[in-house]
């Protein structure tokens, strides 16, 4: 029989790691494209961004919005 996680467990485990406190300090102020946040960020990697985003999106923290423009805008904001 598994333990339950309180909700300390849970929080951390969802947002641990280097950089997913960054993203979420950014989003904090409303939502952004990804190139805003890759500079608002620093030096973290496209592909590692991209990464920490889909991963923030799986656990329900980010929400990613595809507007219909071309070129193809894509915005990133925290989830309520």
């Amino acid at each position: 029989m598994e333990k339950a996680k309180c909700p300390i467990e849970i929080t951390l485990s969802v947002i641990s790691g280097k950089w997913k406190f960054l993203i979420i300090r950014e989003l904090m102020g409303g939502g952004k494209r990804f190139g805003a946040l890759h500079k608002c960020i620093g030096p973290i990697s496209a592909k590692i961004l991209t990464q920490q985003l889909r991963e923030m999106e799986n656990d329900g923290l980010v929400e990613r919005k595809v507007f219909s423009e071309i070129p193809p805008k894509v915005e990133y904001s925290l989830t309520p």
